[in-house]
């Protein structure tokens, strides 16, 4: 009976006499659990989308060699004295140009959705497809799809080449690998190139469900000198990975006194290589192209095709699809991915968020209102707020690195979380702070009159 007093006592006592703890601890689980405003969306996102940035240095460059992008854009087609849209013929011979070259493999990003009656036949353009098949060359041509699921590339055109969906809703920053459809489960353009580059290693299908979080590489690659222009664009070997991550957490950390464009786009450059439509007849271009994997896109003036990139800020639509397959390259199916769900459909990384913040509230809620003054050092460390939140943030940083190297699972809102508890544990020893200021001016008035 005696004991059970006891345990309610020091049940009840904090609850009791910390109102604002228990107000403070609720708010920021209602916060976390039914997002009001999309608050927790924004610094999720915020927080993916820096992290990603600052460790976008330190990204692997064992598939930068291995990926090229050719880019058709306004000042191609003027040096080769072509108009967009390119007619059939000038597109097959810009094809057979690449497949001179020896391709591992080609994504095309062009949509043959419409038939146009002003580029002229499409016999060579089908041809220029069939001679990859010939050549065991591995084509791929970037598919829409209705609202129904059904391919819009024109039949004379898809008969000649595989066709990979590039249209999708629903799934935010990620970057889905296999799409369901009522034709059958549908693999998306990184994950095509991806496996036709394996077959020789008999690649499963399996393990690419979830969709993949895309890893962006800072570094452009200096042996592109040669080709492009790399004037201002920050190369491998320039600085130490560290010394650049540092440089953008300063930027970073003073953003009001930056450009914005300096913040949120620190390498003007793209990471994968990248050559122009144009440069394809100069016969020094096979050294990047042969046994690579080719994306072909474009990128034309008041034609909208971007993608936005927490390094590169936006950069062309092809851009995504060549980071996502340098993605698979690196990783394989160890690649970043969402959490999944668990108990009560939620995902496990809100799970660990939701038991954070619980674990933060009832701390604070019983940390004595008197910082101890006796006993040993540890025993006076955990009666103070700083303690416990240096404690429970590299909780939380730790999780969060454990989440991504060992499990592959994105880092969850560790930015939000501390954020959340730094304000609540300052809102609460915000008494302490007052006393120990009072204390210390009436010190040193009393020191003055004496």
């Amino acid at each position: 009976m005696r004991s059970g007093m006891r345990f309610r006592q020091i049940l009840l006592t904090p609850l009791l006499s910390k109102p604002g703890a228990v107000l403070g601890l609720l708010l920021m689980l209602f916060v976390a659990f039914f997002n009001p405003f999309g608050l927790r969306d924004a610094s999720d996102r915020h927080s993916e989308t820096w992290l990603l940035r600052m460790l976008a240095p330190f990204y692997s460059e064992s598939g930068q060699e291995e990926v090229v992008v050719v880019l058709i854009d306004d000042q191609a087609l003027t040096s080769m004295g072509a108009s967009w849209p390119l007619r059939y013929g000038e597109q097959a011979r810009l094809l057979r140009l690449l497949l001179s070259y020896q391709p591992k493999s080609l994504f095309v990003d062009l949509l043959y959705t419409q038939r146009r009656y002003d580029g002229g036949p499409t016999d060579s353009l089908q041809r220029a497809l069939g001679s990859f098949r010939e050549q065991n060359v591995s084509l791929i041509l970037a598919d829409y799809r209705d609202g129904q699921g059904r391919s819009l590339v024109l039949p004379e055109f898809a008969a000649m080449a595989d066709t990979a969906p590039s249209n999708w809703s629903g799934y935010g920053e990620r970057y889905p690998l296999l799409l369901p459809n009522p034709q059958g489960t549908l693999r998306t353009p990184a994950l095509q190139l991806y496996q036709a580059a394996c077959q020789e290693q008999d690649c499963s299908p399996e393990g690419f469900e979830a969709p993949l979080l895309v890893r962006w590489g800072y570094w452009s690659d200096a042996s592109m000198r040669g080709f492009v222009d790399l004037a201002g664009c920050d190369v491998r070997g320039q600085r130490e990975n560290w010394v650049q991550t540092f440089n953008m957490l300063v930027a970073d950390a003073f953003r009001s006194l930056r450009i914005a464009g300096e913040v949120e786009r620190p390498q003007p450059c793209p990471y994968t290589r990248t050559l122009y439509a144009n440069q394809l007849r100069d016969p020094s271009v096979a050294e990047v192209l042969r046994g690579k994997h080719v994306l072909l896109g474009a990128h034309i003036r008041g034609i909208p095709d971007l993608v936005s990139s927490p390094v590169q800020g936006l950069l062309p639509g092809v851009y995504v699809h060549a980071m996502a397959l340098d993605n698979l390259l690196t990783q394989g199916r160890s690649y970043w991915r969402a959490a999944p769900d668990g108990w009560l459909g939620i995902s496990l990384s809100d799970w660990l968020e939701l038991t954070l913040l619980l674990l933060a509230g009832l701390v604070a809620l019983w940390i004595p209102a008197q910082p101890y003054t006796k006993g040993g050092f540890l025993y006076r460390c955990v009666s103070h707020y700083l303690f416990w939140f240096v404690l429970l943030s590299s909780l939380v940083l730790l999780i969060s690195v454990y989440l991504a190297s060992c499990l592959h699972i994105a880092p969850f809102d560790w930015l939000g979380l501390l954020l959340m508890i730094g304000l609540f544990y300052a809102y609460l020893g915000e008494a302490r702070v007052a006393e120990w200021w009072h204390q210390r001016t009436r010190r040193t008035s009393t020191e003055k009159e004496s």
